[in-house]
C-alpha cells in the first residue's frame, strides 16, 4: 500500500492509544493559560487573558515554568 500525505508518516502511524503531553489550562496569579505539565513542574504554553499587560509580563512568556498551588 502507498501512503501520500503531508503528516509525517511517524506521526500519522503512531499508536493511538499511546499518550502525547499533559495539557492543562489553570489560571495563576489571575492569568488563564495553557501549561504543559512536566513532572511536578508546569511550562507555559500558552495565555488566554485577554489583559494585554499579562503579555508583556516576563514571568508568563511561553516556555517559562510556574508553580501550581
Amino acid at each position: 500500500m502507498i501512503y501520500y500525505s503531508v503528516i509525517p508518516a511517524e506521526q500519522a502511524l503512531q499508536d493511538p492509544a499511546s499518550t502525547g503531553p499533559d495539557y492543562r489550562e489553570v489560571e495563576v496569579e489571575g492569568v488563564l493559560m495553557t501549561v504543559e505539565m512536566v513532572g511536578e513542574d508546569a511550562r507555559i504554553v500558552r495565555l488566554h487573558s485577554p489583559d494585554l499587560a499579562h503579555y508583556l509580563n516576563p514571568r508568563f512568556q511561553p516556555g517559562n515554568k510556574v508553580t501550581l498551588s
